[in-house]
């Protein structure tokens, strides 16, 4: 996918200086990118509550000495801060015990900070047991008195009904009060305002509002808001889609530190979309996310990697990135690690009952293909035990994630009873909704049926244009299935097996099929024109079907043939001679190998010479051996005068005796001159 959902994740804004700087200002800005560079900005905690800063601009700006000497003074507000500070281990050491510590004193005090302080350690369990309903109460409390930060997670326990009953309209008036604040504290609520309308409450979605709160967030320099404000830019959700925008809003968050806004900026240079592709500068981006243990990203290092993506190709390194998402859980990489497994790629020992683990850990997940592959293992007890049962689960639930190659085998499990009952009607329900979903391997299976009366009546028209619909979308054992199909339908109706014989259709599928490759049809349809088959015969139409099946034997022979004799193309014995050396280094069949001989010993299509006579003589002996008529007269006229063989008459009465035997007229003739005493030449 090009964009992954980042779970929700915990956010702080806090900037250090030794000395107070004016909000807004140039210097403020760079301190605030420079804090963010190294800061943990994203946390990724489980059921996370994202974190607001203090509400007062002065307590946010105030550097950490100044803040621990007026909590250490009694100053309940920073001692709220200092304890927030210390929980999420802003520029000190993480200590949820310390911070609970501080925030206790403060909310002792009746300070609302602490209070909403207090209410989030207890919400997560940081240092205190978890409470949600406390946490709640104190939200509540910190609320009444105005505090935004208490007000924002008071909203988000009652849209997720934590600790207190769900109200999500009381949510979103909460975030709705919270957010109209204005100012930098405002503008957590302001993305979860916007955030909320985003996703939906009660089923409900509202892009345009959810973009209006997003985008005032972002202008506060919420990286989340900004995240998820660029996804609204980059599908075009609730604002005009706008690539080049997102891109620029992944970049600004990215800037900031945002691991999230750093995957996606990369992909957006990886795959070209809102800016100029380049591989090298996302292979960057990538490993700034992959330092941040974004999973997505070690993924994609892999891939690049891989295949040479911005960096030199290193299958290795590729899979050690693989290993490192997969560890993570990100579940393309674990169906990639199971693919390498499974073939054994990557100097890996190919091995199917680790590659399952993996398919299992990427199906888990809703990994569509690597439900698909469990499904084939399962079929063809392919590193388990086979069980059509389970095959057939899991080819179902790969098609219920919306895998339309899923639904294919799932029809072919209905069609052949693997699994289930046979059921040609679900089988064709099955073809029809991957065919309606754009998968061409759907289509073909369903014209496959319509050619062969599966499940639904006879079409073969239909049946035709649908497998070669699937071909043209690029899956070619579409067409292989129609030029068999259209060659078999010929055979059938030239021989009248099973049907009445009908020499022009059988002439007209075998055209289909020889335009489609199939050579032996071409073949055949040079053999129809040849001799004038179901269709008027045609010299050069035949030699040019010859040439298209000039790869199978019986083509070359025919050529060779047409070449000699000149029918339908001048008299070239050259030509001839080459199509018979072609024929028989295929095939050591008797007749090529006479002609090849004759040829050779007559000098035609070569010199007449010993050296051909010979090697002449040399494959009339083969072919006679064989039993070949026509080679053994050669053979014996050759015998008699000496030409290319030695000169014997016995050899000669030998072969021409058993030429004659086989009704070899010409033998019979020279047999009966040698009776009657006639000279020979």
């Amino acid at each position: 996918m090009l964009l992954r959902r980042v779970a929700d994740r915990f956010d702080q804004s806090c900037v250090m200086s030794d000395s107070l700087i004016p909000l807004h200002s140039p210097a403020l800005l760079g301190i605030f990118r420079e804090a963010l560079e190294t800061s943990l900005i994203e946390r990724g905690v489980a059921q996370g509550i994202e974190l607001l800063g203090p509400v007062d601009e002065f307590w946010r700006n105030l550097p950490l000495a100044e803040l621990s000497r007026m909590a250490d003074a009694g100053n309940s507000q920073a001692q709220a801060e200092f304890g927030w500070r210390i929980a999420v281990g802003e520029g000190v050491d993480k200590s949820h015990v310390l911070a609970l510590r501080w925030a206790s004193m403060s909310a002792e005090c009746g300070c609302a900070s602490g209070e909403a302080v207090l209410g989030w350690l207890l919400y997560h369990g940081f240092g205190i047991p978890k409470d949600h309903a406390e946490a709640a109460r104190l939200f509540e409390c910190a609320t009444k008195r105005q505090d935004l930060r208490g007000m924002t997670w008071l909203g988000l326990c009652l849209l997720r009904g934590h600790g207190i009953a769900r109200d999500a309209q009381r949510a979103l008036l909460t975030f709705r009060h919270a957010a109209s604040k204005g100012g930098m504290g405002a503008r957590l609520a302001q993305y979860w305002l916007g955030r909320a309308h985003y996703f939906g409450i009660d089923g409900r979605r509202d892009f345009v509002e959810a973009v209006r709160w997003l985008r005032l967030a972002a202008e506060q320099g919420h990286d989340r808001a900004r995240d998820l404000l660029a996804r609204c830019c980059f599908f075009g959700r609730g604002v005009a889609e706008n690539r080049a925008e997102a891109a620029c809003l992944w970049r600004s968050a990215a800037d900031a530190g945002s691991a999230a806004a750093m995957y996606c900026y990369g992909m957006c240079l990886y795959a070209g979309e809102g800016l100029p592709q380049d591989y090298a500068e996302a292979v960057g981006w990538f490993r700034a996310a992959a330092r941040k243990r974004i999973g997505g990203a070690m993924f994609l290092l892999g891939q690049c990697h891989v295949f040479g993506y911005g960096v030199t190709r290193d299958p290795q390194a590729g899979l050690g990135w693989y290993r490192r998402a997969a560890d993570l859980g990100n579940r393309d990489a674990e169906y990639e690690f199971g693919e390498w497994h499974a073939f054994g790629r990557g100097g890996l020992a190919q091995d199917m009952v680790e590659a399952i683990r993996w398919y299992r850990a990427a199906a888990r997940q809703g990994h569509t293909r690597a439900r698909l592959k469990l499904g084939h293992c399962y079929r063809c007890g392919d590193g388990v035990v086979e069980n059509k049962q389970l095959a057939v689960a899991w080819y179902r639930r790969a098609a219920d994630g919306n895998d339309a190659s899923a639904g294919v085998w799932l029809g072919e499990c209905y069609e052949l009873g693997e699994g289930v009952a046979r059921d040609y009607a679900q089988a064709i329900d099955h073809y029809r909704a991957a065919a309606s979903a754009g998968e061409p391997h759907g289509l073909a299976e369903l014209g496959r049926c319509h050619l062969h009366g599966i499940g639904v009546r006879i079409d073969l028209g239909r049946g035709e244009q649908m497998l070669r619909a699937a071909g043209e979308c690029g899956w070619q054992p579409a067409l292989g299935e129609l030029e068999r199909y259209c060659y078999s339908r010929a055979e059938r109706l030239l021989r009248g097996d099973g049907v009445a014989i009908d020499l022009i259709q059988a002439v007209a599928f075998y055209r289909k099929a020889g335009e489609l490759g199939h050579r032996r049809a071409a073949f055949m349809l040079g053999e129809c024109y040849r001799y004038g088959v179901g269709i008027e015969s045609d010299s050069a139409q035949a030699m040019a079907w010859y040439r298209k099946a000039a790869r199978l034997f019986d083509a070359k022979l025919a050529l060779a043939d047409m070449y000699y004799f000149g029918q339908g193309i001048a008299q070239n014995y050259r030509e001839a001679l080459r199509w018979f050396m072609q024929a028989v280094e295929q095939h050591e069949d008797a007749y090529a190998m006479y002609s090849l001989g004759f040829c050779l010993l007559h000098g035609h299509g070569a010199q007449r010479c010993p050296l051909n006579a010979r090697e002449g003589g040399r494959w009339l002996r083969k072919a006679a051996a064989l039993g070949e008529a026509d080679a053994q007269y050669e053979l014996g006229c050759a015998h008699y005068r000496g030409d290319g063989v030695t000169r014997s008459l016995r050899l000669a009465m030998k072969w021409l005796r058993s030429a004659a035997n086989l009704g070899n007229e010409s033998a019979q003739a020279f047999l009966e001159r040698v009776q009657h005493g006639d000279k020979l030449n």
